[in-house]
């Protein structure tokens, strides 16, 4: 019982056990698959070779431009304006100190030393005998004083040939006294004065000017002044160069996008210097993708949809161990985004192979890929609501290898769902061809939609060949669903609506040798498949997992057909039997059941059916035959021997098998079969059913075995209707057992086996 009964063992039935190890590989394995290949597979090309094929963009790419950013830089270097520090403060001191200087030459200090310790002013001896000439007069001292007021409200620069250099543009000016600036152009500054080349002209100009300084004394004034005049706008090289530096740094880094399917060079074109360059910041992004924050955030992403599955499927699963149920959707989840990332490389293959113009374009046959192969996958195995919410995770991961692309994930997202959706509606491999067909459609309706939205393509050869691929995905993705199918089932243990309806298939091996070796049995089951799908349909459990399960409950009856008196046409072999050994016969065709199903390779849930259908129920016939056999001086019939070995019922489906065995065999020994007496019947087996606790575990309520027994009454007595008399026949006449009579046709009578 227990080998028969045993449900995926070994080292992989524990590893589908362990939901968390299957988690952490999701999650790795995704998060990889899902990390942008931008620079796989590009050739190492220089400047100068010849292309050996055409490189296609596979991904919507953005790259640094490295050049067109330098560009931009130089012109923010080049509209800074150069800034020159004014200094108004410096002709203030400098007439300060010539009045200083006069105040200590009145003051009889005349000689060269004296004066120079009086004042920071370069007075040489000529200058001196000047200002002992002129007796340190006032007006000497008003005569250059004035002198310069006068250069210095022209402006004195250091290098005039530099300014007018530099100030093309114009000229920044910070006043140092009121730290203000403006612009000025080089016309305001033009009649500035050049410290090295014009000081002198400029000075003597002015000089002569001045009534008060007479012929001689031009000279030493001339000199007195060239020597403690400095420049008052000054360029300011630090200033400019930091101002220089941060409209540098404030400019936006250009980059370079790229389009999917953007062809960036063709098949026996000389790849210039762009071209490499591209090439080789496309293998740098490669490499440097997987340092930076994309494999956080696929991480994080792929980690979100993991945890998201562990919360919902605990909510949608109704009853038994979730953990399978788990590992399933995780290796579900490995396997098509393995699936989708072949997909996207053999459509890049395609694009970059260069077979025809059409085909350039990576958006072709990118539209060809099966969207929709995990969410009808995950429906026939699991249900609608997580193919519904697989139909999301394909969206998801389709925007992340495309790299965000929201049309394809309108459409990824669209196929999915109509996928899962139409594949309901059919409940045999066959319908996912027409499901197929569904997809297809509604691929190339969406692509129509987002084409539109995008802008449709210059060619009209790539859009045709676009719906082309749209309308094959259908079909592609669900035989892709079609094809793993079988190898799912297997490797998962699951028992899909498929999988019963091809068991339920009277043509198979097993029940043909049913209907041959034991056909009482063979009817007996058909008619508890019957009774099982309306009870089942009644209280709302899995009406075709029943059904399949009656008609496989009884197959161990194949060992010994005859020692059940469905299947007997003669001598019971029971006469010779006793009690006990009876009882042993009829209740090993459940273990022989199982080892038939074992051996047949029948589902899980089935052989629970043959081992559950007739729980613990006590064999009552040969209970109370030995009963009356026995002396009780003498030993004590137990009631224990006289059971099933079980398991009993611990769903509403096996728990419903049960009761449409045992209500079947009783209806055939009710004579007459009226209503009511099958409603008394019906009420009977259900309240013995109950007494001994052979329902404790089925889950089925009060109201739900009222239901059924409703469901039951309504299936028997459209069995047993009656019928009103063939005229001329009289088919209840007794007639000797021996002797049926001859048997008359027409004018001729034939003797019986005649």
């Amino acid at each position: 019982m227990q080998r028969g009964l045993a449900e995926g063992g070994g080292v992989w039935g524990r590893l589908l056990d362990m939901p968390l190890l299957w988690a952490l590989l999701a999650t790795v394995g995704c998060g990889l698959l899902l990390l942008p290949r931008v620079g796989a597979g590009l050739p190492e090309w220089a400047p100068g070779d010849v292309a050996t094929f055409d490189v296609v963009m596979p991904n919507d790419v953005t790259l640094p431009d490295e050049e067109a950013t330098e560009a931009v830089r130089q012109e923010a270097r080049a509209a800074v304006l150069p800034v020159y520090d004014l200094e108004p403060r410096l002709r203030l001191e400098l007439e300060s100190e010539i009045h200083a200087l006069f105040t200590a030459c009145r003051a009889k200090a005349t000689e060269g030393e004296g004066l120079a310790a009086a004042t920071d002013l370069a007075v040489g001896e000529p200058m001196a005998r000047v200002l002992e000439s002129a007796e340190c007069g006032d007006k000497l001292e008003r005569a250059l004083v004035e002198v310069v007021d006068q250069v210095y409200g022209t402006r004195v620069v250091d290098d005039l040939r530099a300014l007018e250099r530099r100030g093309d543009h114009g000229l920044m000016i910070r006043d140092l006294a009121t730290a203000r600036e403006r612009t000025v152009g080089l016309g305001d500054v033009s009649g500035a004065i050049d410290l090295r080349s014009g000081l002198e002209s400029a000075l003597r100009s002015r000089l002569l000017e001045q009534d008060a300084v007479a012929r001689r004394w031009i000279k030493p004034a001339l000199e007195f002044l060239e020597s403690n005049l400095v420049a008052n706008l000054v360029y300011n090289r630090a200033e400019t160069e930091q101002r220089v530096a941060a409209a540098a740094a404030q400019v936006t880094a250009r980059s370079q996008v790229f389009r999917r399917g953007q062809v960036l060079v063709r098949r026996g074109d000389t790849v210039t210097y762009n071209v490499a360059r591209t090439l080789r910041l496309l293998r740098q992004q490669r490499e440097e993708v997987t340092q930076y924050s994309m494999v956080a955030g696929i991480a994080l992403l792929v980690g979100l949809m993991v945890f998201g599955w562990w919360h919902v499927m605990h909510r949608v699963t109704d009853r038994g161990p979730v953990t399978r149920r788990l590992s399933m959707v995780y290796i579900l989840m490995l396997l098509f985004v393995a699936l989708n990332r072949l997909g996207l490389f053999l459509a890049s293959a395609v694009a970059a192979s260069g077979f025809a113009p059409m085909l350039s374009t990576i958006d072709a046959p990118l539209w060809g890929m099966p969207y929709a192969a995990g969410p009808a996958t995950v429906l026939v195995l699991m249900g609608v609501v997580p193919a519904v919410l697989f139909a999301l995770f394909t969206a998801l991961v389709a925007g992340v290898l495309l790299g965000g692309d929201f049309p394809a994930v309108v459409y990824a997202l669209t196929a999915g769902m109509v996928g899962a959706f139409a594949l309901q509606r059919f409940r045999d491999r066959a319908g996912f061809g027409r499901a197929g067909l569904l997809v297809g459609v509604a691929n190339v309706v969406v692509l129509v939609i987002l084409q539109l939205f995008r802008g449709l393509p210059e060619l009209p050869e790539t859009m045709a060949l676009s719906l082309v691929g749209a309308f094959l995905g259908g079909p592609v993705a669900l035989a892709v669903a079609s094809a793993l199918m079988p190898l799912l089932e297997s490797i998962f243990g699951v028992t899909t609506p498929i999988r019963l309806l091809e068991l339920s298939n009277q043509n198979l091996p097993l029940l043909k040798q049913l209907s041959l070796q034991a056909p009482g049995t063979y009817q007996h089951s058909l008619a508890v498949g019957n009774l099982a799908e309306a009870g089942a349909d009644a209280v709302g459990a899995n009406a075709l997992l029943v059904r399949v399960c009656a008609y496989y409950h009884d197959v161990g009856k194949l060992v010994k057909p005859d020692y059940f008196v469905e299947n007997q046409r003669g001598l019971n072999p029971h006469d010779n039997l006793a009690p006990s050994m009876s009882a042993l016969v009829i209740e090993s065709h459940v273990k022989e059941g199982l080892e038939i199903a074992r051996h047949e390779k029948l589902p899980l849930p089935i052989r629970q059916g043959i081992a559950t259908h007739h729980g613990t129920k006590l064999i009552r016939y040969f209970y109370e035959k030995a009963k009356e056999r026995s002396d009780p001086a003498i030993s004590q019939v137990l009631e224990s021997d006289f059971r099933y070995p079980g398991p009993k019922p611990n769903t509403k489906e096996l728990g419903i098998l049960l009761l449409a065995d045992a209500v079947e065999a009783a209806a055939r020994t009710v004579d007459n079969p009226s209503p009511a007496r099958l409603q008394a019947m019906v009420n009977s087996i259900f309240t013995d059913a109950l007494e001994d606790g052979q329902l404790d575990q089925s889950e089925l309520t009060i109201a739900e075995l009222d239901k059924a027994a409703s469901a039951f009454l309504w299936v028997l007595t459209n069995m047993y209707h009656h019928r009103i008399d063939y005229p001329g026949f009289d088919f209840n006449r007794r007639r000797n057992r021996r002797d049926p009579g001859p048997l008359q046709v027409g004018s001729k009578t034939f003797a019986a086996g005649g």
